[in-house]
């Protein structure tokens, strides 16, 4: 996995709900990386649609958003603008658009430009679902997180970032389902497995397994 070409970039992907955030994070404290929670770029950009009250139909107007729209992470918090929206993005509001928002080819293409500018950086630890397919393909260490679709409810029910939503195990499969199938079919960098990267099915396995697992790849180059 590891090559004199490669950036210094750790790339986990996943599906939504399979602890990518939780797990990157722990990852960039143990190894003094940078942390990048890239899906939250797109939360931020959705927010702002919604500000903005654009429908999501008129993709002419959220297009231009683009060009007066500055997205940055700074202690693992995301602003937008300038103004801190780490707690507005995870509303059921931002989840119900921030795929339909994400497929659009030019919101994309924004998002990405800033993503790779900060990972040319090196020495980032990014989390998504095209981390190691389309930012950084060239990152020195690609992981994989998959998960069943009942763990990855139950998983999101129980974090706090989504208490707010009161919804039930259900309702959150079934958005889990939608939020798949629009990852994986969008024609703009799906959702799928890098080529060389290491898969890991989190069923069963706590937080720190995972950690651990990851862990190991790293500290043996």
């Amino acid at each position: 996995m590891k090559t004199k070409n490669k950036i210094d970039v750790i790339t986990i992907d996943g599906p939504v709900g399979v602890g990518k955030s939780t797990i990157a994070k722990i990852i960039s404290e143990k190894t003094g990386y940078t942390y990048l929670d890239t899906g939250a770029m797109y939360r931020a950009f959705s927010l702002k649609v919604i500000k903005e009250k654009i429908p999501i139909q008129n993709h002419e107007d959220i297009i231009k958003l683009c060009d007066n729209t500055k997205i940055s992470f700074q202690n693992n918090k995301v602003f937008l603008d300038g103004e801190d929206v780490s707690e507005f993005i995870r509303t059921k509001e931002v989840e119900s658009i921030v795929s339909i928002i994400a497929s659009i080819p030019e919101v994309r293409k924004f998002i990405v430009s800033i993503q790779r500018e900060i990972a040319s950086k090196g020495k980032v630890v990014m989390e998504g679902r095209d981390c190691g397919t389309v930012i950084s393909p060239d990152a020195k260490y690609k992981f994989y997180l998959d998960a069943s679709i009942e763990e990855r409810a139950k998983r999101r029910l129980n974090d706090k970032k989504y208490s707010n939503q009161n919804l039930s195990l259900e309702e959150v499969k079934k958005s889990i389902q939608e939020r798949d199938y629009l990852d994986k079919t969008r024609k703009d960098s799906p959702l799928r497995i890098p080529e060389d990267a290491i898969v890991i099915n989190t069923d069963g396995l706590s937080i720190e397994e995972v950690v651990k697992t990851i862990m190991e790849v790293i500290e043996r180059g």
